[in-house]
């Protein structure tokens, strides 16, 4: 068993795209090697921006070989009336590389077949790796690809050298007229030159050499040290920020930390603006003293040592400068227009085609926000309205019409600037919440006018969508409708607005109004594809999707207590009375599938066997609890209930014959089976839950 170097050295990559494209690198590289028989053991990772490498262990140096049978032409096709062998014959043998002789007859259900055993030796990994790298190299994924030679490759960044080892040989690749070698390359300042490889054992320590940390994890480790010596120096402490730091990793290859400072009269903006100017523009980390207040001080770090650390931090500091110039400029002019007065420059930005201004937009939200406050919450509808009124001004500032790194602050600029206006603290925290949750797994808004407001924006945004027939498909969703989706389903389920998924619905369709054309299929399709997103939250979760469809089928107006049921039949499914229990009920609903008329009430006078007598009586037993059960929200109790009718179903279906011939004790008996699926029904459809052995 060897080892495999495998570095692709290029222009530097921007760094949001090395991650994906490092596992996609792994993973691919896994998939080929086992599809050509080629084993390995663990498949270790590298990158900096100049370089995608893998390093794979336990190598083998063959494919292992495959012995396969290959049908051939019929018997009667592949040789004359006198045996002798024809064109098809001879021509089968040829392509699989085996004598006439060789070949032999089967008997099929279609007649006499040829079949020709085929041993095929495996070949040199080497050899293998020459065709399956520059196609795995080839499809890693990029949101945006660059032409740069005369034959068409496509990568994120221009690919300049390719290390190819195996142990100590160098195995021949060649991508977008790049021959592979041993060279690599070192710190495009510091060790410009080419870095020669002595093999995959001493790949790290060769590129440390050149002033190269290829490994990730441990360019991160260095990062964090070098922050927290240069913020022990000035006794101040980084505010801590992993996205940022995972992005630095990427940008340099052999990180310097340094510390940075500002005009201390830059600190009277609001604190987001200073940050966003620090970590967007400039990916500065930003400094706070032991209170939590913001410093005027920034660290970054450099792709090098610190030879020329003086002219560098000069350089950082006049960017950062004016950019925090450009902020304070566009907070002194927009405070000048207070929100209210902004209102109606909403009406010049158009929301989408069809669907009106913005103003309109504005409109509709703020009436479908008292609405939803009436119903839930009346003390806050005062707060609702005046968040929802003012609540998009901040679109028409200069911070937010930037169009560069100020305009991610939309929502929090609202709340600062409804602040500086004197509006009361309450609006203006709705309305920084009104876009909350922004991503899967983001907080919820802290206050009920803020919970309010995000579900009126969300679902006027999801109707005005699915009108005009803007729904998601595939990866392309363009109005982010699966993240405002999970939005609604998370607030309705978390955020404490007691308020049902059809009845949200319904309140937007009315606030819309002329403006759809089909309002019921709007509903229907709007339901739908909730429904859609609530089933792949709970897949998310672990719960299995037919258990979840159980649940959901029947009702997801409330996503709290939909998780709930969804919890309760999970922790009894492993049991051999559910399995049980369900196989029974299964069989209900396929003899009320065939059942015609209503079923009406079963009427204990016509039953003539103990079991249906017994199994009515179980079900009259259970029924006050496990209605209880059901109003209290306690389904496990609920459950356990649905449990002990298990024995008198099965004793049922055992003894008694439903389809009788006496038309009175068979309606009477499908009555009793109908009254046992509306009891299940009020719980879940357990008929959709697989079993073992079922597809």
């Amino acid at each position: 068993m060897s080892d495999l170097l495998l570095e692709i050295g290029t222009e530097e990559i921007p760094a949001g795209y090395i991650e994906p494209a490092l596992r996609a690198f792994a993973k691919n590289m896994k998939s080929h090697l086992k599809e050509a028989r080629i084993a390995h053991a663990e498949i270790e990772t590298y990158a900096t921006p100049r370089r995608l490498t893998l390093l794979i262990h336990g190598l083998a140096a063959r494919q292992e070989d495959l012995d396969r049978e290959e049908n051939g032409p019929p018997k009667r096709v592949a040789f004359d009336e006198e045996g002798n062998p024809t064109k098809a014959a001879i021509g089968f043998a040829k392509k699989n590389g085996v004598e006439v002789a060789d070949l032999r007859t089967v008997e099929t259900d279609k007649g006499e077949y040829l079949v020709a055993s085929v041993h095929e030796a495996g070949r040199p990994t080497t050899a293998v790796l020459g065709e399956i790298v520059p196609a795995i190299v080839a499809a890693l994924p990029f949101p945006k690809t660059q032409r740069w030679e005369s034959s068409g490759f496509l990568f994120a960044r221009p690919i300049r050298w390719i290390v190819a080892l195996l142990d100590q040989t160098v195995v021949p690749i060649t991508i977008a007229d790049v021959t592979s070698g041993r060279e690599s390359r070192g710190h495009r300042i510091l060790s410009p030159g080419p870095v020669p490889i002595a093999g995959p054992d001493t790949y790290e320590d060769d590129l440390m050499a050149a002033h190269v940390v290829v490994s990730p994890p441990a360019r991160r480790v260095l990062i964090e040290a070098a922050i927290d010596a240069v913020a022990q120096e000035r006794e101040v402490r980084i505010i801590p920020d992993d996205a940022l730091l995972e992005e630095v990793t990427y940008l340099v290859e052999y990180p310097h930390a340094i510390l940075g400072s500002f005009d201390k009269r830059f600190l009277a903006l609001p604190d987001r603006i200073v940050t966003t100017a620090m970590r967007s523009h400039q990916r500065y980390f930003a400094v706070q003293d032991e209170t939590g207040t913001l410093q005027p001080h920034f660290v970054t770090i450099a792709n090098g040592t610190g030879a020329n650390e003086k002219s560098v931090r000069a350089g950082n500091e006049r960017v950062l400068t004016a950019r925090l110039a450009d902020a304070a400029f566009y907070w002194d002019e927009d405070r000048a227009t207070a929100p209210a007065d902004r209102v109606a420059m909403l009406e010049r930005i158009v929301w989408q085609k069809g669907m009106g201004s913005l103003l309109d937009k504005t409109e509709r939200v703020r009436t479908i926000a008292e609405a939803i406050s009436l119903a839930v919450a009346p003390s806050a509808k005062e707060t609702v309205s005046r968040a929802a009124q003012i609540g998009k001004t901040d679109l028409t500032t200069e911070m937010i019409k930037d169009g560069k790194e100020f305009t991610k602050l939309q929502g929090y600029m609202g709340m600062e600037y409804a602040l500086a206006a004197g509006e009361p603290e309450e609006v203006a925290l709705a309305i920084y919440e009104q876009y909350m949750p922004r991503f899967s797994g983001d907080d919820l808004p802290s206050s009920v006018p803020g919970a309010i407001l995000s579900l009126a924006d969300r679902v006027d945004t999801m109707l005005a969508a699915v009108s005009l027939g803007n729904m998601p498909t595939g990866s392309q969703d363009p109005y982010a409708l699966r993240r405002h989706a999970r939005g609604i389903l998370r607030l309705l389920g978390e955020g404490g607005v007691d308020l049902e998924v059809g009845r949200l619905i319904d309140l937007g369709v009315e606030v819309l109004g002329a403006r759809i054309e089909d309002p019921a299929k709007v509903k229907t399709d709007t339901m739908e594809f909730m429904r859609g997103r609530l089933e792949n939250m709970l897949g998310e979760k672990g719960y299995t999707y037919d258990i979840v469809n159980a649940v959901v089928s029947l009702n997801m107006e409330d996503p709290a207590d939909v998780e709930e049921r969804v919890l309760a039949i999970r922790d009894f499914r492993e049991t051999d009375d559910f399995q049980n229990l369900v196989h029974g009920y299964k069989r209900v609903v396929n003899i009320l599938k065939k059942a015609e008329g209503d079923a009406g009430v079963p009427d204990p006078a016509l039953f003539r066997d103990d079991e249906e007598r017994a199994l009515h009586e179980a079900v009259e037993a259970a029924r006050p609890h496990y209605e209880s059960a059901l109003a209290e929200r306690n389904y496990r109790d609920a459950m356990e209930r649905l449990i002990t009718l298990r024995g008198p179903i099965d004793r049922f279906f055992d003894k008694v014959l439903v389809m009788d011939k006496d038309e009175a004790i068979r309606k009477n008996r499908i009555a009793l089976l109908s009254g046992i699926a509306q009891l299940f029904g009020n719980l879940a459809d357990l008929s959709k839950v697989v079993l073992e052995g079922e597809n």
